[in-house]
């Protein structure tokens, strides 16, 4: 008997010790650096800022956590915040609905606590006026939200304070279904943010100097970056290399944890182009083969960006999941050409969508409408698209586009048609270093081959057609200028929520910067122009009430008069397709919005496999080196 109490007492202790024990090999080991390839480059990590590219999100989920998540049946759960409750404030006469959010105990990657204060100063940041953000209409039913982004009222004014550490409060505008604010909290764009870090570096880089450099932006600046995620930045050279490491302090106790307790891997690695701007290259190949090629070489773990080309070669190994996001062309409706509606009508049903997408080749989705499938109904987990049913057809309709034009009295003019360059123009455009390898890479970018297709369609109208590839430098900027007609842009909204769709080509509603005068409302319209009083009231119906078959009903109905207007026509819904090596294992998908959860990755041999690599980087690096002197030598004879 001695001995079975001895034994159960033993198991007892071993338990425990199983569930929490480390997968660490000894002191020196912090973990896998895995090689991968996420996304295409993340031009920000600004989580609310205009995002340049739609699987940037992918980036951003792996580095922030807003306060909840919607699960893959379409139901909210916690992700930050740990419970949230109504309360009725019979102090408060004017607003007395109010919303409490109690946060989880975490912290940013440098250590300090995540507090509620961080959620006011964001979305504060989101509802400023001198703030372009197409998301601040989320945060419209708090108190004044949309009077301090019009310039009418001051940040004092909004329903948002920080009752204590863990503790948000959010008063309403008017009664409003806390469930449905919790939904729309799961945005990425919503996440928290740390104003001493931001301001500080918005002081010391100040935008408009002589001194200013968009390199030393904080959303560029993995020194000045911290994170609420499972990871941090580490490094963040554009155009080159992105560097995401553990963030140790993501739900873990430093005294008291593993290293490892809640995030395995030490560091996601992706260095892009590499082998194509140093060294002497017969032929060189743009990032998607060059990350392809190092996945074939057991090289790169993770594929998650694609060349039609490399697509294909994997059909078949490819796992797919729709993204929240559509790439689509604004049109602006202060252009001589297409200030009638039926002429951006008629350039929208000229397009073919089902051949766009077959012309990418990378598994993208014709649109049926602007809002997207995976966008709720009238309850979570149902279909606004499939609800609405077809408002554009996924093939071209010439004769229809021609009649348009007639009834609108358009029989030609020039077009200028902008598309977003993703590269970097001081790698890529401007590199006199290394022109000779530079010159001869084939670059593969999907805006300009759907700007190629738009041109050859428009033209076919009678129209002449101008592209112009903007680099990120610019691209904001350049949108904002409105000299444009047609701009493209992914239009990465990440929200289950119609409204969060729709809202932003109301006047009051686009979230773009204001110019206050602190005497009246002022409000920038869309970036495409768009005033229409019917649609302002369609939106504005709306923004206060909660009950979905309600707001569903009035959403329906601002689509289908968003489609009439047609200040934008959405092409094709983002797909995030990716491929997994042998040697990778715990790759989650998770949620409604199919976020990547890599907290628990486990490489093979890792130890091994990151000791070849470093000593792969070092014989490059010396490689490098001589062929820089050598050209430099060169140089100085010739």
């Amino acid at each position: 008997m001695k001995k079975i109490v001895a034994l159960l007492l033993l198991l007892c202790l071993c338990i425990p010790l199983g569930v929490g024990c480390t997968t660490l090999q000894g002191d020196n080991d912090k973990g896998a650096n895995i090689s991968m390839f996420i996304s295409t480059f993340p031009q920000s990590l600004d989580p609310a800022s205009v995002q340049y590219t739609a699987d940037t999100v992918m980036i951003l989920s792996l580095i922030y956590q807003p306060l909840t998540t919607i699960n893959k049946d379409g139901e909210v759960k916690g992700a930050l915040a740990k419970r949230w409750y109504s309360y009725y404030d019979k102090r408060d006469d004017e607003h007395p609905h109010k919303m409490f959010i109690e946060l989880k105990e975490t912290a940013w990657s440098d250590g300090i606590q995540v507090t509620a204060q961080d959620f006011v100063y964001a979305w504060k940041r989101i509802l400023s006026p001198e703030m372009q953000s197409p998301y601040a209409s989320l945060l419209f039913p708090i108190k004044n939200a949309k009077e301090f982004k019009s310039g009418e009222k001051t940040s004092d004014d909004v329903g948002l304070t920080a009752e204590s550490e863990t503790l948000l409060c959010i008063t309403f505008e008017k009664e409003y279904d806390i469930n449905l604010f919790a939904e729309a909290l799961s945005c990425i764009a919503l996440s928290p943010l740390r104003e001493n870090l931001i301001v500080k570096a918005m002081r010391d880089n100040p935008k408009g100097s002589d001194k200013y450099n968009r390199d030393q932006d904080w959303d560029k600046n993995a020194a000045i970056m911290v994170c609420n995620g499972p990871y941090k930045v580490q490094g963040y050279e554009e155009g080159t290399k992105l560097v995401l490491e553990r963030n140790q302090f993501y739900y873990r106790d430093p005294e008291e944890d593993y290293l490892d307790e809640s995030v395995v891997p030490y560091r996601l690695t992706c260095i892009y182009q590499e082998t194509t701007i140093i060294g002497d290259v017969a032929n060189p190949i743009d990032e998607y083969t060059f990350q392809y090629n190092k996945y074939l070489a057991d090289k790169c773990y993770f594929l998650g960006s694609f060349s039609p080309e490399t697509y294909k070669n994997l059909q078949g190994k490819l796992r797919t999941n729709r993204l929240l996001s559509t790439y689509s062309y604004y049109f602006n409706t202060k252009s001589e050409v297409l200030s009638d509606a039926k002429a951006r009508q008629a350039l929208s049903v000229a397009l073919d969508r089902t051949e766009i997408a077959n012309l990418l080749g990378t598994g993208m989705i014709p649109v049926t409408g602007f809002v997207p499938s995976g966008v709720f109904d009238k309850k979570p987990g149902s279909d606004f698209r499939k609800a609405g049913g077809d408002i554009y057809s996924t093939t071209a309709d010439t004769n229809k586009a021609k009649s348009l034009l007639q009834e609108a009295g358009v029989s030609g003019g020039t077009l200028k048609l902008y598309y977003l360059i993703p590269w970097a123009a001081n790698i890529y455009e401007n590199s006199e270093k290394h022109k000779d390898v530079v010159d001869k890479i084939t670059h593969y970018n999907p805006y300009e081959e759907i700007a190629k297709y738009a041109k050859q369609v428009w033209e076919g109208l009678g129209f002449i057609v101008e592209l112009k590839g903007i680099n990120a430098e610019k691209y904001l900027d350049e949108l904002s200028k409105g000299e444009w007609d047609v701009f493209g842009i992914d239009y990465a909204i990440n929200s289950a929520d119609a409204f969060a769709w729709l809202a932003p080509f109301a006047t009051a509603f686009s979230g773009n910067e204001v110019s206050v005068t602190l005497e009246a409302a002022t409000y920038t319209p869309h970036y495409t122009g768009l005033e229409d009083t019917d649609y302002d009231n369609l939106i504005d119906s709306i923004v206060y009430v909660s009950d979905r078959n309600q707001r569903t009903e009035v959403l329906h109905q601002a689509e289908a008069k968003l489609a009439e207007l047609c200040p934008a026509t959405a092409l094709f819904q983002y797909t995030k397709s990716y491929v997994v090596s042998s040697r990778l294992d715990n790759v989650e998908v998770t949620g409604w919005y199919k976020f990547f959860d890599f907290t628990d990755l486990r490489l093979d041999d890792y130890i091994e496999v990151n000791s070849r690599e470093i000593k792969e980087s070092l014989e490059a690096a010396e490689y490098a080196a001589s062929y820089e002197e050598a050209h430099a030598t060169s140089g100085e004879s010739n």
